[in-house]
């Protein structure tokens, strides 16, 4: 399975209705390479992100980023999809992509909190469906989602943007990009322009755990991520993830789990149904 992209390739931003026909097979588990903010207004069905289970709820929020894999049973749930690429961040400054990359991806909100979200995803359809859209609107449907995100962002952090809790997101999309071929605290303290040690500062206040145990946290979570799609062996996982052997793969999986490669994919895809 390829990773799914935007629908409108062209464009950094795209809105649709919760039950637009989705131009690939909604139905399995997949990956985008694009960010989601799911709005429910009424609810039904449930869906998959990476590994936990959401109730579709109305007044609720939900967030996907690039490489989770997705799973949406939508069932009578109704509401709006913003979609749009890492790309668009440079045009709604200061607010950076790393920010979104948020614990829990689904984010209730009270009514008031909720209709002013809406309003703003409304504003960006009303503006979206306009053919032949001037650049200046185009910025104003920048603007529209710049709001929007502030708003979530704040809602997150209890409105608390602190730069320690910037600094460790950004630490944790970082991790996200490197995975494949960075495992070192070092080589994430270069792309971050900082030391081990403040490093490790900024990991134990934001999460309790040290720059390494996030390393492992997210070597192991692309690993689920890739068993899940079912599409390489084990063996090619591991020679996909730079492990030196299928030994040393299977390891690292028994340390972290306490189960065999073969018995963790069972369980995920036994689980993801």
């Amino acid at each position: 399975m390829k990773t799914v992209s935007l629908p409108h390739p062209n464009t950094l931003l795209a809105i649709e209705p919760l039950d637009y026909d989705n131009p690939y097979d909604f139905h399995t588990a997949h990956r985008h390479d694009y960010f989601e903010i799911i709005l429910i207004t009424h609810q039904g069905g449930y869906q998959f992100i990476d590994f936990s289970k959401y109730e579709l709820k109305a007044a609720e929020v939900y967030v996907v980023y690039p490489g989770q894999i997705h799973l949406l049973e939508r069932s009578g749930a109704q509401g709006m999809v913003i979609q749009f690429k890492k790309e668009v961040f440079d045009f709604i400054f200061p607010i950076k992509h790393y920010q979104l990359y948020i614990e829990n991806p689904a984010i209730l909100l009270s009514a008031g909190q909720f209709s002013h979200i809406y309003s703003l995803a409304d504003n960006i359809r009303g503006l979206m469906q306009i053919e032949n859209l001037s650049h200046l609107s185009i910025y104003k449907a920048y603007s529209y989602l710049q709001i929007l995100l502030i708003s979530l962002i704040e809602q997150d952090l209890g409105k608390n943007i602190a730069v320690e809790n910037n600094f460790a997101s950004h630490f944790i999309s970082l991790l996200g990009q490197n995975i494949y071929t960075k495992r070192k605290v070092i080589e994430y303290a270069e792309l971050l322009g900082c030391s081990t040690d403040r490093l490790t500062v900024f990991c134990k206040n934001s999460f309790g755990k040290t720059p390494l145990k996030l390393i492992h946290e997210e070597l192991l979570l692309e690993i689920r991520r890739l068993m899940l799609l079912n599409q390489l062996s084990l063996k090619e996982i591991a020679f996909r993830l730079n492990f030196d052997s299928p030994a040393n793969f299977s390891a690292f999986i028994k340390s972290a789990t306490n189960k065999t490669p073969a018995e963790l994919q069972a369980e995920l895809i036994k689980n993801y149904k």
